[in-house]
């Protein structure tokens, strides 16, 4: 009786400790993408006061600014897969501003504009060490409800797998610095 009670006791506890750590790791990657959510916010609200320079000098760039502030808008309504795809298209929004801002050296030497431009470099290094902090923590809680015996409990609790954030193909080419350069 006392060996079947313990048995008990044992395998309850094993329970506890195996359902405790799959939800602290949940916790951790929600923990992670409200980081990057955070970033993502700021930088949307850094690019649209860059893209408002660029359109200043140049009217027809006005889709840009439309475009970010309309993903600004909506990121508080959005799931976070949502969040990810918006992520990657501003991603691809601020490749074209780097773009147009070479095409106006008066705005490239306003101090304004070069404050605006170092706050979103900032925040560009700040949200590289979160996707590395969130792909952390997402590998960490992948693991765990893929790893027996934690698997069985995770499917039985629906802890279902976390998206990594994984960079465009195009970003992992080689930058050709000397085509670049030469303009």
């Amino acid at each position: 009786m006392f060996i079947l009670l313990g048995a008990a006791v044992v395998i309850l506890l094993a329970v506890i400790i195996i359902y405790n750590g799959l939800v602290s790791a949940r916790n951790n990657v929600r923990e992670a993408f409200a980081a990057i959510d955070i970033y993502l916010q700021q930088r949307f609200d850094a690019l649209s006061k860059v893209a408002e320079s660029v359109v200043a000098y140049a009217q027809h760039e006005r889709g840009t600014l439309n475009e970010v502030t309309r993903l600004r808008n909506q990121l508080g309504s959005m799931n976070d897969d949502e969040k990810v795809n918006a992520y990657h298209k501003m991603d691809r929004l601020v490749e074209g501003l780097n773009v147009q801002v070479e095409n106006y050296p008066d705005l490239k030497a306003s101090a304004n504009f070069v404050h605006l431009q170092k706050t979103v470099n900032d925040l560009e290094e700040k949200l590289s060490a979160s996707r590395r902090t969130y792909n952390a923590r997402v590998n960490t809680y992948n693991t765990k409800i893929q790893m027996f015996p934690t698997n069985i409990f995770a499917s039985m609790m629906n802890f279902e797998p976390k998206q990594l954030l994984i960079v465009d193909e195009a970003k992992k080419q080689d930058v050709d610095l000397a085509s670049l350069l030469r303009g």
